[in-house]
């Protein structure tokens, strides 16, 4: 009997389950819509095959099918996809509906990067120079006074029923959500989700679960803002009529959620406006004020902190290298500490100075 069962797991298949108990699962998630198609569009080969049944093998020669392809897309995207896959194994075999996951242990092959690639994964995460902030500033400038300039016009020729731009700080959403980001390093993720419940704008704090590691870390974080970031959230806040609830930054056109690409356009306009190089990233901007807190001296634990980093590993690997160089000062102040050796006789002038000897209790 056990036996039997054993095999009936092992023939369930992919698309069954699939349509099945995981849609429902699924539907209860934020990005649950996307990985079932991710599912479904990138493994329509295996969707008859039963789960049991899949390997290693089964893995290497679908890689391998993907980077041949005439257009084969980057690694990022097929991690995503197999992730989504091994997502569906692992919650079967939790509920029992196939013995155990067969792809557990199983990960793709990153390939190596070329030259071009190295280079550009360097300029990606990388801080923004003085005169690069103050292109920022002024783009975002730019960007307002066009889309003022574009209501004036409109208004005079036929359409004064739209809402004068002139008497408002902000256009639109684009500004104090750049700003925000640039004066919170938050994900923007968790800026398209921010709330008004979420902000405190007395005591001056952020207080929300981050997206990213909401799956291992559901209870809220909670989050400083600076001067600067509060002015921002102060201004746009008033501007919206002081909502005490709702999303912070909702769509123009619905009032939902922004989709995750919503800021690429508006980012792309004021990085021209800014003049700003066309490989530069909105992400930049989280890179930066991680990288400016870690120049400025502030330990690596509240940087981690501050960037919801789910371990300070990943704060050491990206920015431990920008600190300024305490272990230098520390032997230096060792050194300026030894006495120093007597002074050199008259007429010794030429031979070389003594040696300083430290003697210390171990």
């Amino acid at each position: 009997m056990a036996k039997a069962e054993e095999e009936r797991q092992q023939q369930q298949t992919l698309t069954a389950y699939l349509s099945g108990p995981y849609t429902a699962y699924q539907n209860r998630m934020k990005d649950g819509a996307a990985n079932l198609r991710r599912i479904e569009k990138d493994f329509a080969g295996w969707l008859d095959k039963p789960m049991g049944s899949l390997s290693r093998a089964d893995v290497e020669r679908w890689q391998a099918e993907q980077e041949a392809a005439d257009k084969p897309r980057a690694f990022g995207t097929l991690k995503r996809s197999y992730d989504a896959l091994c997502g569906l194994l692992a919650h079967a075999a939790e509920r029992k509906v196939i013995p155990a996951h067969p792809l557990k242990g199983v990960k793709l092959q990153r390939p190596a990067m070329t030259e071009e690639e190295m280079a550009e994964q360097a300029s990606q995460r990388r801080y923004l120079e003085p005169e690069e902030v103050k292109a920022l500033f002024a783009g975002l400038e730019a960007y307002q006074e066009a889309k003022r300039e574009q209501r004036r016009s409109s208004r005079a020729h036929g359409k004064a029923y739209l809402p004068d731009l002139d008497g408002v700080t902000y256009v639109d959403h684009v500004a104090p959500w750049i700003l925000t980001m640039y004066y919170t390093g938050f994900r923007p993720g968790d800026l398209f989700g921010l709330r008004w419940d979420h902000v405190n704008l007395d005591f001056r704090t952020v207080r929300k679960t981050i997206e990213k590691t909401a799956h291992h870390r559901e209870e809220p974080q909670t989050f400083p803002l600076s001067t600067a970031a509060v002015d921002v959230l102060k201004t746009w806040h008033r501007q919206q009529g002081k909502p005490s609830t709702g999303l912070v930054f909702p769509s123009g056109r619905n009032g939902k959620r922004m989709s995750a690409t919503a800021m690429q356009k508006p980012w792309a306009a004021v990085r021209k406006l800014a003049d700003l190089p066309d490989d530069l990233q909105l992400y930049t901007l989280r890179h930066n004020f991680a990288s400016q807190l870690v120049m400025a001296g502030v330990d690596l634990l509240t940087v981690s902190k501050l960037m919801a980093h789910a371990d300070i590993q990943t704060t050491i690997k990206y920015y431990a290298h920008l600190r300024p160089d305490h272990s230098r000062d520390a032997v230096e102040a060792f050194a300026k500490a030894v006495p120093k050796a007597p002074a050199e006789k008259e007429g010794d002038s030429d031979k070389a100075p003594a040696i300083r000897v430290a003697v210390t209790n171990d």
